[in-house]
């Protein structure tokens, strides 16, 4: 990110004009660059659409320095392992720059679908994936249950998001009929941000500008 002095600098950059297309009678479309109107009112709308999601989100700090790089040396062996093919054979899912590993529940979805779209996504069937690790229920579901964050008995399924230097996840909406609310996300090895409202692309990755950037700590939980 050389030339910024963080994301939100550069995905501003990157943010193209935004102009309204108006199709004529006759099929011909010409595009017309927003008015101040406009303008002011596609930002309020943006503005209200962050406020809104911004409701729905709840942070906090409940990991130790110490706590997390116990659980991140946890999180290397299991990378070694899936390394070795140690697993079995739904619950490691490789992709450029991330690794995505399945336990207790696995699911379809992006290139695996059968069917491109929204609701296509299907879980695998029981013991197809590695049951969650006996360390993961003690250093981490645990931990959030004693802090509240979630009920005794809510998770079943821990999916744990390896990403190398320059990884990132794509814009997305984790599938309804698969994931019970809320999404509880925590984060270890560094501090990073989710952006809400991104269109994205790849080849070469482009990132408009988000309706919400939320900064995200190592060792904070973020409860969607």
């Amino acid at each position: 990110m050389a030339g910024f002095t963080d994301l939100r600098e550069k995905l501003k950059s990157m943010t193209p004009h935004r102009d309204k297309v108006f199709e004529y009678s006759n099929g011909e479309k010409r595009k017309y660059r927003e008015s101040d109107d406009d303008e002011s009112e596609y930002e309020e709308r943006r503005d209200a659409e962050a406020r809104k999601v911004k409701s729905s989100i709840k942070q906090a700090s409940i990991f130790t320095q110490e706590e997390c790089a116990l659980i991140e040396a946890k999180i290397d062996e299991v990378v070694a392992k899936g390394d070795k093919g140690l697993y079995r054979e739904h619950t490691v899912d490789r992709a450029p720059l991330r690794n995505k590993y399945f336990f207790g529940e696995g699911y379809t979805y992006g290139s695996q679908l059968e069917k491109r779209g929204p609701g296509q996504e299907r879980l695998y069937s029981k013991g197809e994936v590695d049951e969650i690790p006996d360390w993961v229920h003690e250093l981490v579901i645990d931990r959030l249950v004693t802090h509240g964050v979630i009920p005794e008995g809510f998770v079943n399924s821990a999916v744990i998001n390896d990403y190398q230097p320059g990884g990132c996840i794509v814009s997305h909406v984790d599938p309804i009929h698969i994931f019970e609310r809320p999404i509880v996300s925590v984060s270890f090895f560094s501090d990073s941000a989710l952006c809400f409202g991104c269109k994205f692309q790849f080849k070469p990755i482009r990132v408009s500008e988000p309706v919400l950037y939320l900064p995200v700590r190592r060792g904070s939980v973020t409860v969607l």
